[in-house]
């Protein structure tokens, strides 16, 4: 599925001027920002100048700009942003989103089309600032960057964890694992990339937080999103992003412009419906372009799988903290389960020598013996060896055929026309449109 779209619809060039020139004399391009807000666009100004006597102050504002601002459509919010434009970015307006999420409301699948989610994100723009539209160059809209993301499932939330974790490990050529691996839900690779951003995180985590952020300021007074609370709130949806391992391909201009794919946004719309009319998904081939590497690294890696969900849900049970925020901590519970499946695969022997301290060993063993263990049943356990251990990319087997559920239908669009065919001056046949937002 198509989980983030970027795109840039540059400005008329009536609306801009190019008396400035920058240092090394080249002519640049900017647009004419005081016509933006006469035409309902919110801006800031970086300068403030108090002018005028005592009692009769006037105020001055210079530098104004435009600053990320959320737009509304049928559920999330549309991100936009004008940029005035530099030496290396003629001014345009950046539309940024999950075209899943403002056509569905949720983004645990989705489609694949470029076009659906693309002319959502316009008509969206043009609803709620349709003067302001008048001043875009259409036609010459941009694709600049998008995610393509693909899910494995895993059989329960600790395995899930485990294949974070066994990811944290692997690299291959020039994809390498982020320094930084504070989650023990999300794994990036090659985060800052130029190119192609890599990540992979567990779908339900993500899920869970942003419902619960939701929920929370919709006890505040927050109403703005309940849609989108009703929705998230299906238990079908909820059951489907169950242990969801996410892999994530965020394809910017240069790996999408090495694969081929037009910059234009309508010639890129083409060119994947001719690219899928033999039964391809150009989604799909990006992504795996993306993660073959990885992909390749871990043929023939190995990982210890463990299932023991009841004795994992009863340490959660009784060993949880609280943090600072309000939030349940589960880290000990983890912690003591480790140390059992280290007692189930080694041996309570082989454990006992590799503690240092006898303390902790000991308190250890308390734990566990909180939820029902007894000394006995512990010392009993002789280890194993290896008959947990399983080739890694069995757990991570990605089916492209069951991305989403057997009654999914494709979401359709009211906008869906002949737009990348009209002309800068037939584009005033949008206003023929219904609007989107009520």
């Amino acid at each position: 599925m198509i989980d983030l779209l970027k795109i840039s619809i540059p400005f008329n060039e009536e609306f801009t001027f190019h008396s400035h020139q920058n240092s090394s004399g080249e002519c640049v391009s900017y647009v004419d920002i005081k016509e933006c807000s006469k035409r309902g666009i919110e801006l800031e100004a970086r300068s403030i100048y108090c002018t005028g006597e005592k009692g009769s102050e006037q105020y001055e504002v210079s530098d104004l700009r435009h600053k990320f601002e959320s737009i509304p459509t049928h559920f999330t919010g549309l991100a936009i942003k004008i940029y005035q434009g530099t030496k290396n970015r003629y001014p345009c307006i950046e539309l940024k989103c999950s075209p899943a999420k403002i056509i569905q409301g949720h983004n645990v699948y989705g489609s694949t089309s470029i076009e659906l989610g693309s002319m959502e994100m316009i008509m969206a723009l043009y609803n709620i600032y349709p003067d302001f539209f008048e001043m875009l160059d259409l036609p010459n809209t941009t694709l600049d960057l998008i995610d393509c993301t693909f899910s494995a499932r895993v059989e329960n939330q600790l395995q899930a964890k485990q294949v974070i974790q066994q990811l944290k490990n692997v690299s291959n050529g020039q994809m390498r694992t982020a320094v930084e691996q504070r989650h023990e839900t999300t794994c990036y690779f090659n985060k800052g990339s130029r190119h192609v951003d890599r990540k992979v995180y567990l779908k339900e985590f993500e899920f869970n937080n942003q419902f619960k952020r939701l929920v929370e300021n919709q006890k505040k007074g927050d109403h703005k999103q309940d849609r989108v609370i009703d929705v998230m709130s299906d238990p079908k949806l909820r059951n489907f992003a169950r242990n969801l391992v996410r892999f994530e391909a965020s394809a910017h201009r240069r790996y999408l412009n090495d694969m081929g794919i037009p910059k234009n946004l309508f010639d890129a719309i083409r060119y994947q419906k001719d690219y899928e009319k033999k039964g391809a998904c150009l989604i799909t081939d990006i992504w795996k372009r993306a993660f073959t590497p990885l992909l390749n690294a871990l043929k023939g890696q190995e990982m210890r799988v463990f299932s023991d969900d009841e004795i994992h849900e009863k340490l959660k049970a009784v060993h949880f903290t609280m943090t600072p925020k309000g939030n349940v901590s589960y880290s000990k519970a983890d912690r003591i389960f480790r140390f059992y499946r280290s007692l189930v695969a080694d041996g309570y022997a082989a454990v006992y020598e590799s503690f240092s301290s006898r303390a902790t060993f000991a308190r250890h063993l308390n734990d566990l013996m909180v939820i029902g263990f007894s000394k006995a049943q512990l010392q009993n356990l002789h280890g194993y060896g290896n008959d947990n251990v399983i080739p890694l990319l069995q757990v991570i087997n990605i089916d492209f055929n069951h991305q989403r559920p057997l009654d999914y239908v494709e979401p359709s669009s009211g906008y869906i026309s002949n737009l990348y065919g009209f002309t800068r001056d037939d584009v005033n046949q949008i206003h023929t449109k219904p609007r989107l937002i009520a």
